[in-house]
């Protein structure tokens, strides 16, 4: 009776799981050990989930070693019953949009209980719980590329009650947060209460629809998003608006979230209003956006040109609400709040055009996306002093007009051949202006020992499906900063066969090779170097340092 009992019950109990290791050595010591294993198991209305992490150390983030992530659900009829690590979002992420994002070592969620109540019509949920978000600083010690630094907790509650209708869906919001916030003067914990209320509106019809998100926060600060999509045939025209005033600092405080509180909260991921490129040279230069301060639009239209090629055509552009400027003690001040975004450099001005045509040819056995764009942004704003009519000033930007491309052909239903060709003529540094009399100039002062940088990006591999890919990809400058020209490169085997065609000095190659053992192993192994710089994972960025001539090894297992 006891073996039927267990056989009724393993038939009714599902596990699955992921198992992910990596492993990374180089010679600038960029090194990694790090696994995870994943679980997944459900029993009748039971659903459960745990991770499990050995990273020391790990790409990027803290050392961890044994239970990471867990959660316990419970689903009959129409309630929901969550407990563990919960990762919600609400309306477009104004309020609420918790994430697990390992390529920038950034984790929201929260560590607590959820319960959902849903009818048709009507739903409502209410959640609580605590929050640790680990982030990286130099405003106190112990900063590190790698490691985040800095510590802040919250203890969390809210509700939402949403809507559906025909054509119509919404939802009202509230969330508390009491957060304890490190002060690194007093080295005691500042306690800091946040009040959140909002909505959001979505309308549906056969040739458009539109989306209305708005949140306000505690007594001053507010977040407004709304966009809008219309169908005209085999054509779309979208357009949308983002307003985010959480608070207002200077720009020598703009990014100073240790001795500044009160603005928006981490997992307060919101609405770029801008592509996200998956282009290696773009990714270097997008914008960063800034969730306490920002004003912009964003347009973007697409359709058919001729028979299996689309274009799509994408415009954006945003700034600071307020012009900063110096007094006579040289304090900043504020002044001109805009509702539009401005292309005053004085107000962090950004502006990006991006235009593709993308499509098949040759019988549908090749592919193409050819892609142009042109950027514009204003990093820093260093000073803006006025006397009588005159004035000076200066800041840091970047404009760049860069040339993504990516082209596949199959051979066959096995074999292809894979290639990527990105240029990028890119000018970065600093920007003074005066009319005084005495010392009138306008003045570019490089940050590249040349007067601009260009770039190219070129991978070429090939795959047999679905048994293996092989690529090579090189990264090239022909010129850089010169802190990193200073630099002692470890140039690997494929950069030195390179150097006999060009200076590889500033050139990361790397050699990749993947390969699917069976249905549920992949195996990836590289050897080479990565060249490092900014990436971007929804507005939020951070530098990743080179990896210089090494192995990484990597194998995805499922079950």
């Amino acid at each position: 009776m006891l073996g039927v009992f267990c056989q009724i019950l393993l038939a009714q109990f599902n596990l699955s799981g992921t198992t992910s290791l990596g492993y990374g050595d180089s010679e600038n010591d960029f090194n990694f050990s790090e696994h995870r294993v994943d679980l997944n198991g459900n029993w009748n209305q039971w659903i459960g989930w745990m991770q499990f992490e050995y990273a020391k150390p790990p790409q990027l983030g803290r050392e961890d070693a044994g239970l990471r992530k867990f959660r316990l659900e419970y689903v009959k009829d129409n309630f929901t019953i969550k407990l563990g690590d919960i990762y919600e979002y609400w309306g477009r992420g104004l309020m609420l949009n918790m994430e697990d994002d390992q390529s920038i070592d950034l984790d929201t969620g929260l560590r607590g209980g959820l319960l959902q109540w849903s009818s048709d019509v009507v739903s409502a949920e209410v959640l609580g719980g605590t929050q640790s978000i680990w982030r990286l600083t130099n405003q106190v010690t112990g900063f590190n590329d790698r490691v985040p630094n800095y510590k802040v907790e919250h203890g969390m509650v809210g509700g939402r009650v949403s809507f559906n209708g025909d054509r119509w869906q919404g939802s009202i919001q509230f969330l508390n947060s009491k957060e304890d916030h490190p002060n690194p003067i007093t080295n005691e914990n500042d306690n800091i209460n946040h009040n959140m209320m909002g909505g959001t509106l979505h309308y549906f019809a056969d040739n458009m629809d539109a989306t209305i998100d708005y949140v306000k926060k505690d007594k001053s600060g507010f977040g407004f998003y709304s966009n809008a999509n219309v169908f005209l045939g085999l054509w779309s025209i979208g357009l949308s608006y983002k307003n985010y005033s959480f608070a207002t600092l200077p720009p020598s405080d703009r990014w100073n979230f240790v001795n500044n509180t009160g603005g928006a909260l981490t997992m307060q991921q919101m609405p770029t209003g801008f592509r996200t490129h998956n282009s290696s040279l773009l990714g270097k230069i997008t914008h960063l956006i800034d969730f306490n301060d920002e004003v912009g639009y964003y347009f973007t239209l697409s359709g058919p040109v001729f028979n299996d090629a689309l274009f799509t055509l994408e415009w954006a552009k945003s700034s600071r609400h307020n012009e900063w400027y110096n007094d006579i003690q040289w304090n900043w001040q504020s002044r001109d709040a805009v509702s539009l975004p401005s292309s005053n450099p004085l107000m962090n001005p950004f502006q990006e055009i991006y235009a593709e045509l993308n499509g098949y040819a040759m019988g549908q056995k090749f592919y193409y996306v050819i892609g142009v764009v042109k950027t514009e942004d204003v990093l820093d704003i260093f000073t803006n002093q006025e006397i009588d009519q005159y004035q000076s000033y200066s800041y840091e930007s970047i404009e760049a007009v860069t040339i993504p491309t990516h082209f596949t052909y199959r051979f066959d239903n096995q074999y292809s051949i894979d290639i990527l060709f990105e240029y990028q003529d890119k000018k970065k540094g600093f920007n003074t202006f005066s009319n005084f009399p005495s010392f009138g100039h306008d003045i570019f002062g490089s940050l590249y020992l040349k007067e601009k940088q260009i770039n190219r990006f070129i991978s070429v591999g090939i795959a047999k499906s679905p048994r293996w890919s092989a690529s090579l990809s090189v990264d090239y400058a022909d010129t850089e900063e010169r802190a990193v020209v200073e630099q002692e490169r470890k140039n690997n085997a494929i950069e030195k066969a390179l150097d006999s065609i060009w200076d590889t000095s500033l050139t990361w190659a790397n050699l990749e090779v993947v390969i699917n053992l069976n249905q549920n192993n992949r195996l990836a192994i590289s050897y080479g170097s990565l060249r490092g710089g900014v990436y971007c994972s929804n507005g939020v960025c951070r530098y990743i340092q080179p990896f210089e001539n090494g192995f990484k090894f990597g194998l995805v297992s499922t079950f």
